[in-house]
């Protein structure tokens, strides 16, 4: 059985999850509730679709798998954008975090 908590892609995914928790958990309330939501969910999304990816016993439908979470990150860093653009993030962690799932999409595109 093929564990994705073994993999390091999907640990990758799971450690920039924490830290939008992190960043994000305390926004949860108020008016930008929705678009904290959106940015925690579509961020537990890409986890969740990384770990779907590398389960498949068939290897080539678990590489579409995982083509599919690129567009899904893209989803998550366009929230983080229109975080930071309402002012909900500084500039210096918005970089940080879309570096970190720019990095993340590499990753995807190179997992076999």
């Amino acid at each position: 059985m093929n564990n994705f908590h073994d993999q390091k892609l999907w640990q990758d995914a799971f450690v920039v999850l924490m830290e939008v928790h992190d960043n994000f958990d305390d926004m949860r309330e108020g008016e930008n509730e929705e678009m904290v939501e959106d940015v925690i969910g579509s961020a537990t999304e890409v986890a969740a679709k990384i770990a779907d990816g590398l389960s498949r016993a068939d290897r080539r439908f678990g590489r579409q798998v995982l083509l599919d979470a690129i567009g899904m990150v893209a989803m998550v860093r366009t929230h983080l954008a229109v975080a930071w653009g309402r002012g909900l993030v500084t500039d210096d962690l918005f970089r940080s975090m879309d570096d970190k799932y720019a990095s993340l999409t590499e990753n995807i595109q190179h997992t076999r």
